[in-house]
Parts: structure tokens; C-alpha cells; sequence
């Protein structure tokens, strides 16, 4: 009876610890195009969908949700400026690719196919938020070696932007 108590009583506590989630899609950080003062990643998630939703005042937000397809994800985050309050700054964009294309080849009002957002993050009064990528040029190839390019030079007109390109391939 004593046995199956302190059985019992291991059972619950191993049960109650935290569970720890790995993802396969670690970010890959790049120097390809990325400002000095700056860290940029480049992230592809398999089997998701993008949406692009509105809050309650209309403003545009992605969210990743499980799909078929492959969600690219660039960030560009500033480092810090020390002893600043709201100093943060980022610039994202995101884009979502058809899985079952190997090649693809999409520039200016085509880049709502993929659902291409740039958004700008920071405390920047009126020009912080995620904008549609409406003038540009995507490209994504297949390799011989089986790696994967993903190639964009693009231009936002509603806001600045520090980035306006990146070359990643893996």
C-alpha cells in the first residue's frame, strides 16, 4: 500500500512539470542585406497559412495558422538604444508560398498573390502597422543542389523602410 502511494504521488508530480516545445523552424540569422546596426533572421514555416486580419480600428496583423502551404518570414530588428524608452524598432515582412510550386516569379500588384506584408514596429506615431507589398519583385527558385532561393526588392509608399530587399538561400 505504501508503494503505490509513493507511486501515486511521483505519477502527480511528473505529470505537473512544464512541457518544453521545440520548433523546427529556428530562425536563420543573415548579414545578407541587414543594416550593421541590426540583427536580421530569416524564418520558413512548412504547413501554415497566412492571414492577414484587421484589428478593431482596421489596422492589418498576420497570423500564421496550420495549412498546406509555406509561410517566409524576414525580420530586420534594431539593436536597442541604450537608455531609451520605446527605443525598439523592427521591420518584418511576410509572404506565403504555394508548396507545390517550384518556381515562382510575382512582381508589383502580384504580390498580393502571396500575400506579401511589410510592417513597420516601433513607436513611430502614424507610421508603425503591417502595409500590403504592392511594388516589387519576388522570385523563388529550387537549386540543383535542393536548396531554395527566395529573392525580394520591394518599395512600401505609406511609410520609411530601412529594408527594400533580401537574398536568402537555403
Amino acid at each position: 500500500m505504501k508503494n503505490i502511494i509513493i507511486f501515486g504521488l511521483l505519477l502527480i508530480i511528473s505529470a505537473c512539470s512544464s512541457s518544453k516545445v521545440s520548433s523546427t523552424n529556428s530562425p536563420h540569422v543573415t548579414n545578407t542585406n541587414c543594416p550593421e546596426d541590426g540583427v536580421c533572421t530569416f524564418e520558413v514555416f512548412h504547413k501554415k497559412t497566412l492571414n492577414i486580419k484587421k484589428d478593431g480600428i482596421g489596422a492589418l496583423y498576420p497570423e500564421l495558422t496550420e495549412g498546406k502551404n509555406i509561410v517566409i518570414k524576414f525580420e530586420y530588428k534594431r539593436n536597442e538604444i541604450p537608455y531609451t524608452a520605446d527605443g525598439g524598432y523592427s521591420e518584418i515582412i511576410y509572404a506565403e508560398i504555394d508548396a507545390s510550386k517550384k518556381e515562382i516569379n510575382l512582381n508589383n500588384e502580384g504580390l498580393l498573390e502571396a500575400k506579401m506584408v511589410y510592417g513597420r514596429i516601433c513607436f513611430c506615431r502614424g507610421e508603425t502597422g503591417y502595409y500590403p507589398i504592392k511594388k516589387g519583385d519576388f522570385k523563388v527558385s529550387t537549386n540543383k543542389d535542393g536548396t531554395t532561393t527566395y529573392d525580394l526588392t520591394f518599395k512600401i509608399q505609406e511609410v520609411p523602410q530601412i529594408i527594400t530587399s533580401f537574398h536568402e538561400t537555403l
